[in-house]
């Protein structure tokens, strides 16, 4: 996360952060406080494919699954 920082604070190029990033609260903070305009998640998508819906979920947004989708959500 310190190097996505200072590139985002010292460039005006568009930063992604990632690494060890694997929870909801972590991954709103980054975006939050300016420190990158994005964050990738690696292994914990592995682990979790939903990661995203919980998070939104989390975050009280709103999710909206395709109908196709329902049986496995």
């Amino acid at each position: 996360m310190p190097f996505a920082a200072r590139v985002k604070a010292e460039t005006s190029l568009p930063v992604a952060a990632v690494g060890l990033i694997t929870e909801t609260e972590q991954a709103e903070k980054i975006i939050a406080n300016g420190e990158a305009d994005a964050v990738l998640l690696g292994r914990e998508l592995l682990r979790n494919p939903s990661w995203a819906r919980h998070a939104a979920r989390e975050l009280g947004g709103e999710v909206h699954v395709p109908d196709p989708y329902h049986r496995s959500v």
